[in-house]
């Protein structure tokens, strides 16, 4: 059993993870604390995980630390990168690549986003989903609290439900996921790959609205869907986009998006890192690139605005 008083009367004292100093923390949620981490001998920035275990979890965890090295070879620029790993007093800890403090979710709860960043932001994302999808990994918690931004380069994080598939399919249990984000047949404890464009689905219209496609239905916040109706799409939801989020969010895995290569094609994106965005809509006539992870992006968009209407003729 875990001595947990003892463990944080001492996780910030020297060398308690060799060669690094571990800082104030960064955020946490059901399955870990995050910290901000430095590492001595050359002064980078890491995130330190150290993961929450409940009596009896200890071999679960374990075995879930063996998918993580799956995934810690992938080397993607839309991805967090995993760095390390190992045990100290008996919780596990991943050491991240940091990918800074801010989150989409955050920028939405301050209204900072631009239409035009939102779909560079959601584009980066699709193509580091792809890349673990790629693995036969699946992500499983996609939300906009995931996706961490700094500058303009956006960055998937938070593996702590990604599993690899077996067959095609994977064996939940109730309580990976967050509600709001959940595909449908998560609740059945059966999901593969599409559960993720699902969870994209939900992210894209977010970000184009700054709310939830479908209103929670009871206490934790799950939207109970009874029947494969679109959300309501405002008057100035950008018309291409619309056909995108309907098919992303089906209620039937098998015809959404088979893959997040097959979305990103639909959006007219490229599928390979570091390409520029496309704005999927027009500016005087013009489709309108955004360079990915920075440059100068063209004058954005304001958030609610309806795209400009083509020219006449």
């Amino acid at each position: 059993m875990i001595d947990w008083e003892a463990f944080y009367n001492r996780f910030r004292q020297p060398d308690f993870l060799p060669g690094y100093e571990i800082g104030h923390r960064l955020g946490g949620g059901a399955f870990g604390d995050v910290y901000l981490a430095r590492k001595r001998s050359i002064g980078k920035a890491y995130a330190v995980k150290f993961l929450k275990l409940e009596a009896g979890q200890q071999d679960a965890v374990e075995r879930e630390l063996e998918h993580v090295r799956l995934f810690a070879a992938i080397d993607h620029p839309n991805l967090v990168t995993i760095e390390d790993m190992g045990v100290v007093m008996g919780v596990p800890f991943l050491i991240l690549g940091y990918a800074g403090e801010d989150t989409l979710a955050r920028r939405l709860k301050r209204g900072e986003l631009t239409r035009e960043s939102s779909i560079s932001f959601f584009v980066q994302a699709c193509r580091g989903v792809l890349a673990l999808h790629d693995r036969r990994l699946a992500h499983f918690d996609l939300k906009p609290s995931n996706v961490f931004l700094r500058g303009e380069v956006a960055r998937v994080g938070d593996y702590g439900l990604a599993r690899l598939l077996s067959d095609g399919r994977a064996t939940l249990s109730f309580g990976r996921g967050t509600p709001q984000y959940m595909a449908p047949e998560m609740l059945r404890n059966r999901a593969d790959h599409r559960a993720d464009i699902y969870s994209l689905g939900v992210i894209l219209f977010e970000s184009m609205t700054g709310q939830l496609p479908y209103p929670s239905t009871n206490e934790i916040g799950l939207a109970l869907r009874e029947t494969d109706e679109p959300p309501r799409f405002t008057a100035d939801f950008p018309a291409p986009l619309r056909v995108v989020v309907e098919r992303c969010l089906r209620l039937d895995p098998r015809v959404r998006y088979q893959s997040a290569h097959e979305l990103l094609d639909e959006l007219g994106q490229s599928a390979r890192q570091g390409d520029s965005v496309v704005i999927p809509w027009t500016t005087n006539g013009l489709v309108t690139p955004v360079p990915a992870g920075g440059g100068a992006p063209t004058p954005p968009l304001p958030l609610l605005a309806a795209p400009p209407p083509p020219p006449p003729g």
